[in-house]
């Protein structure tokens, strides 16, 4: 009985530390320059693209939005790192 509980719990936890930024979107790169209410925005959608091509023009336009923001407000932003969509792909959220 343990074990059929532990399993789904595993799985659930793998996934939120594999992807923990959109759980509430405050820790996604260039947060600091959006709106709360963009960011709950961003966390709420991330997780629910469809398609690679749907992540990918979402994330392109979300990083060009920011660095727009931060060149109006003379703010350096890190470097993009890591692949939000190419998680999704591999935890079977996106084909």
């Amino acid at each position: 009985m343990k074990k059929r509980l532990i399993l789904p719990f595993l799985l659930y936890a793998g996934q939120a530390l594999a992807f923990p930024w959109y759980s509430s979107g405050d820790n996604v790169r260039g947060a600091e320059l959006m709106a709360p209410q963009e960011r709950k925005d961003y966390a709420s959608r991330l997780p629910n693209m469809k398609s690679m091509d749907e992540c990918r023009t979402f994330m392109s336009a979300h990083n060009l939005e920011l660095d727009k923001r931060a060149k109006e407000r003379g703010v350096t932003l890190p470097p993009i790192s890591g692949d939000p969509c190419a998680v999704m792909k591999t935890l079977g959220r996106i084909k």
